[in-house]
């Protein structure tokens, strides 16, 4: 539409100049297409039309129609009247003003006026020019938002662009490389600007510009003129700028010899193109907010090393109130837990905040760009950072300490952007946590214990969490882990719960029960490596949702299940890449311990190059649905389905879809115990044999389908009955 406006108006005045040309005794317009670019604004087309009138013998009047473009999408209409006149045979005086609109690349619109004189001979030339912003003189710029430290407190501080008043001036002279009654002429401008705004640095400048023209052009009417110009502007805002023009000016109507040799009276008006605009955060200041929490900014305070041990650290950051910005700097040793209190952010020397502006809704980012923040526990026994409500840490390295960061019966954390590594115990531990987002960070290189009896999960104590995890949540609720990366740990990621022991078995319901359990874990884009047990162990959880998970434990030489889901459920699982480990994935539910896991789908998987099974399933296992999955190099089974009898441990309402085993080092498919309601089909490639059943006494294999599911293996049905070693 503005393309279309400025488009409509240069035709309007197109037409108005050859009307005016069509008089026999009058000097006509000329019409001036531009093209060029520049590092400041990009490529330029222009045009011009250049109305004389009231012509006299020694003077005349002029409008000037003018339309600038660039490439990031600034639009201009300029209209301007002047007068000029000869003082003697030497000499022309003139003046001109101009009404300015700019429509630019950020959809702001500015006005202008515009004032100048100039002082032309053949041979020198020069301009003054003065502009002047009207109306509303900002517009929106909210990629220069900002959130600023200023006198203690952070504020937000929106982005503007705006229109700026300033002058410019040149002067020229012709340089005698060509005679002065040539048709080419070579001329050398230099000059200055000088531009103010609110709340900006005065823009100070000098430019410098050679021209080459070459006039009556043959083919044209007589006074054309093409002409190249390239110049140079150096400020101290954009610093050293170039630009190349290329002009063509054609006369409409009557020329004479006047214009043919550079008649001063006209010859173009030489101005900005566009009005001069500035980006900055120069909006009011506003109280900030952060993003993460809603609540507004409190004190700013500085701490490090200088400001004390453990105990002075707390005690400044307590003094500091709610809500507080604890601007952590260089290696700080700790003999005690760092202890946040409520709503209280703790940011390190390189980390970031997205800050709300209170009073616009503006966004900003609050950035530190100084040294690596590192907090340092001197004690096993002692954590290194404990959270509160509302708080959060970012841009921390964390070392030491028993566990790297823990929150206890808190709501509504953060932690982004943490490296944290060396702990004699966890690398973050949240129990009973209501609300929490690790983003952006990496756990690596914490205390591997290799103990079966101080860190092997127990069922005869399922509440006990395990140490020496990277991630460990206890009855923790709405915690999403995005963005994160984990290696050499003992475990990955670790969910469960307290258990209650239920005996109603009026009900038939008993044994141990997670009345709390961990739910609402979201795990996205994670990559987890190294780990001596098991990369990601779900006990008593629910409403899981895993995307984008990596597991590499192939380099282990001592390794455990990749990922087991125990007595869990309500849990997607959707783009998993699995290597290396015992089982891939493991799923167990012995009803006598929990409730079995069940609710489950699992999609768009590929694993490789376990030692046992790629799917391993025991222990009333119930509902769940396999889509896409690639199984490649099973060091025993690519699928392995056990239903024990004993304790209601039969697995059904299993659904297999596009599922298949490339290669499998014994059966693609083993088969034990009670099993029902299985459906789809599991496709072979290579493998000793496509299914195997147990037929022994105690371990016999029984397939029924209640409800006409089909399942195949290899191309094969495998009908309901107690089922041969062959599976048919």
């Amino acid at each position: 539409m503005r393309h279309s406006m400025i488009a409509a108006l240069l035709c309007a005045a197109s037409t108005v100049a050859i009307t005016a040309s069509a008089k026999a005794d009058a000097i006509g317009p000329t019409v001036e297409i531009t093209l060029g670019g520049g590092q400041e604004n990009g490529a330029i087309g222009g045009f011009d039309i250049f109305l004389p009138f009231g012509f006299g013998a020694r003077s005349i009047g002029f409008g000037d129609l003018r339309g600038h473009m660039n490439n990031d999408q600034m639009d201009q209409l300029s209209a301007g009247l002047g007068w000029r006149m000869k003082l003697d045979g030497v000499w022309t005086v003139g003046a001109y003003g101009y009404y300015d609109y700019l429509h630019t690349d950020r959809d702001n619109d500015f006005h202008q006026i515009s004032a100048g004189a100039e002082l032309i001979s053949r041979d020198m030339v020069f301009r003054l020019n003065g502009y002047l912003p009207f109306g509303d003189k900002y517009g929106s710029a909210a990629d220069a938002n900002a959130a600023l430290i200023e006198a203690g407190r952070l504020v937000f501080r929106a982005g503007r662009e705006q229109a700026m008043r300033g002058v410019d001036g040149e002067a020229g002279f012709r340089l005698p490389m060509f005679d002065a009654k040539s048709s080419a002429r070579m001329m050398l401008y230099g000059g200055g600007y000088w531009y103010d705004g609110d709340r900006l640095d005065d823009i100070t400048g000098v430019s410098a510009r050679a021209e080459l023209s070459f006039s009556d052009l043959p083919g044209f009417t007589q006074g054309s003129t093409f002409s190249l110009s390239a110049g140079f502007t150096y400020d101290n805002e954009d610093r050293a700028e170039g630009q190349f023009l290329a002009r063509l000016r054609i006369p409409l109507g009557k020329a004479g010899p006047a214009l043919a040799d550079r008649d001063p009276l006209m010859q173009r008006v030489e101005r900005a193109n566009f009005i001069r605009t500035a980006v900055g955060a120069t909006g009011d200041a506003e109280a900030a907010i952060y993003a993460d929490t809603g609540n507004v900014v409190g004190n700013v305070r500085t701490v490090s090393s200088a400001t004390g041990d453990a105990t002075a650290i707390n005690s400044a950051m307590a003094a500091a109130g709610e809500n507080a910005l604890i601007l952590a700097d260089g290696v700080i040793l700790l003999n005690q837990t760092l202890l946040l209190t409520s709503g209280q952010f703790i940011v390190g020397g390189q980390g970031g905040l997205e800050i709300i502006g209170a009073r616009s809704g503006g966004t900003a980012t609050f950035t530190r760009s100084g040294a690596e923040t590192r907090l340092v526990g001197s004690t096993t026994t002692a954590d290194v950072l404990a959270m509160a409500d509302d708080s959060g840490a970012v841009g921390l390295s964390i070392r030491g300490g028993r566990d790297g960061v823990v929150a206890n019966g808190v709501d509504n954390i953060l932690l982004r952007n943490l490296d944290i590594a060396q702990t004699a115990g966890n690398g973050i531990f949240l129990a009973n946590v209501d609300g929490a987002r690790i983003e952006g960070s990496k756990i690596h290189d914490l205390t591997i214990c290799s103990n079966n009896t101080e860190c092997e999960f127990s069922i005869f104590n399922p509440e006990r969490s395990v140490p020496n995890t990277a991630i460990s949540l206890f009855s923790a609720k709405d915690v999403t882990i995005r963005d994160v990366e984990i290696q050499d740990v003992t475990y990955g990621i670790f969910a469960n719960a307290a258990f209650d022991d239920i005996d109603d078995w009026e009900n038939d319901i008993y044994g141990l029960r997670a009345p709390n359990p961990t739910t609402g874990l979201t795990i996205e884009n994670v990559s987890i490596t190294n780990t001596r047990r098991e990369a990601i162990q779900l006990v008593g959880a629910s409403d899981i949702s895993i995307k984008n998970l990596s597991i590499d434990n192939i380099a282990m030489d001592r390794t455990m299940d990749l990922i087991v889901i125990m007595s869990s459920s309500g849990i997607s699982m959707d783009g998993l890449t699995l290597a290396g480990g015992v089982n891939a994935l493991q799923f167990i539910g012995p009803s006598a311990f929990a409730d079995p896991a069940s609710d489950i789908a699992v999609s768009n998987v590929t694993i490789r190059d376990t030692s046992r099974a790629g799917i391993m399933m025991n222990m009333g296992s119930s509902n769940v649905a396999f889509s896409n999955i690639e199984i490649t190099n099973a060091g025993t089974h690519g699928v392995y389905l056990y239903g024990p009898s004993f304790f209601g441990g039969a697995l059904g309402d299993i659904s297999f879809d596009d599922v298949k085993v490339f290669s499998s080092t014994d059966e693609a498919v083993h088969l034990a115990g009670e099993l029902s309601n299985l459906s789809g089909s599991i496709a072979v490639g290579q493998a000793p044999a496509n299914c195997v059943a147990d037929t022994g006494t105690w371990t016999s294999t029984t397939l029924s389908q209640n409800n006409g599911e089909t399942f195949s293996v290899g191309g094969t049905v495998i009908l309901p009955s107690t089922l041969p070693a062959g599976c048919r």
